[in-house]
């Protein structure tokens, strides 16, 4: 169809044509006329048969943690064997006018390659496309569109903030004492504490086959070393909780002790108030998954009561951390009533004031819960380091 220059030469043509014949001026009759001609021969040539072109959009990397850097690489190759007109890219990016891409005509045969960076700023899934090739015509008075690729996405991960240590937050079985948790089949290397449904990243190897041919679905051994610590992290994202300016805090926070326990080679267990829950994992293997994870996750509009932690069978082991906005009475009993079986509970609230106290008088009554006050307005590795060194208050 015409361009917007198209259009504009159409109707300077037809004014010209009108005119001249009304005034008898026969050069402007046939200055219209040519005119007019020119932007029919221009609409026509982009609608003969489009040439062949095979795209190849790749995101660099698909995956980038929030404030990284991503690109797309584009490699358009003529396999037609007409020389192609001018193009025109245009790729759609979420939150921005998208990507405008200009290429000269190719010949048969000939590659050409282009690159343009994208925001990374906010977490999530950045949606990309569809990628649309804008055919024009050497004057450009026409064009023709056409889908070229199509869409895809890029995961923007949480930012990670490394956290010196994890202060009495990660707790271990005690060898000495023995299995915390009902057992199932021999001692020895068969051992495992208990079944659960397999998650995206875990080891193919430890399906329990029998169990979930009973079940109906994949069911994974937790084969759990004595000595490997193992922590229940909750985070908040019921919005009469947590703002969604702390949430995004809360969220870079979540990902820092998922990082920070997956280097100690630990166990993890992701609970977010929204009703997701990852399993007990390795979070070394699952590192990636709960990262995943972590990039989709929003606030929620609910005011039902703190979804109590689910439990693995143990007793007095282990660590239970939740990350919220504000603690409340009836929150806290909860964490209370599971904190039993847990050998610490650590709740962090974030203030946007730094260190505005969270100590309230109602949690006098809960003293097995140690409560820590971040502020929003300072990095959340340098609140959480401050807080290792000083100990459990």
């Amino acid at each position: 169809m015409p361009t917007r220059a198209g259009w504009t030469v159409a109707t300077a043509a037809i004014t010209a044509i009108v005119a001249g014949r009304l005034l008898g001026l026969v050069e402007m009759y046939v200055l219209g006329g040519v005119a007019l001609a020119l932007v029919v021969v221009a609409v026509l040539s982009v609608r003969r048969r489009l040439p062949q072109l095979e795209v190849e959009r790749t995101l660099v990397p698909a995956r980038v943690h929030r404030g990284g850097d991503s690109h797309v690489d584009l490699v358009v190759v003529n396999e037609g064997r007409r020389r192609t007109q001018l193009l025109s890219l245009h790729d759609p990016v979420e939150g921005t006018v998208g990507a405008h891409v200009s290429l000269a005509p190719l010949d048969p045969g000939s590659t050409q390659t282009a690159r343009y960076t994208l925001p990374t700023q906010r977490r999530g899934l950045l949606h990309i496309g569809p990628l649309q090739a804008r055919f024009v015509d050497p004057f450009g008075l026409a064009s023709r569109r056409r889908e070229v690729a199509g869409r895809t996405h890029l995961t923007v991960l949480p930012s990670i903030e490394i956290l010196d240590r994890l202060p009495e937050v990660v707790g271990v079985d005690d060898p000495l004492e023995g299995s915390s948790r009902p057992t199932a089949g021999p001692p020895g290397g068969g051992e495992f504490a208990t079944l659960r449904g397999y998650v995206p990243g875990d080891d193919l190897r430890r399906v329990h086959w029998p169990s979930s041919a009973r079940a109906g679905d994949l069911l994974v051994r937790l084969e759990d070393p004595l000595w490997q610590g193992h922590m229940t992290l909750v985070l908040e994202a019921r919005a009469t909780r947590i703002s969604s300016d702390d949430f995004e805090h809360a969220v870079t926070g979540a990902a820092s002790i998922v990082h920070a326990v997956s280097r100690a080679g630990d166990r993890i267990r992701l609970v977010v108030t929204d009703g997701t829950d990852s399993g007990s994992v390795d979070a070394r293997a699952a590192r990636e998954t709960l990262l995943e994870m972590l990039a989709v996750v929003d606030t929620v509009d609910s005011d039902g009561p703190l979804p109590r932690p689910p439990l693995d069978g143990r007793r007095g082991t282990g660590a239970l951390v939740l990350i919220t906005g504000r603690l409340t009475p009836e929150d806290a009993e909860e964490l209370d009533a599971a904190g039993t079986h847990y050998g610490s509970v650590l709740v962090i609230t974030l203030d946007r004031a730094t260190g505005a106290s969270a100590e309230d008088s109602f949690l006098d009554d809960f003293p097995g819960i140690a409560v820590a006050s971040f502020g929003t307005d300072e990095p959340f590795a340098r609140a959480w380091n401050r807080y290792a060194r000083q100990g459990r208050r």
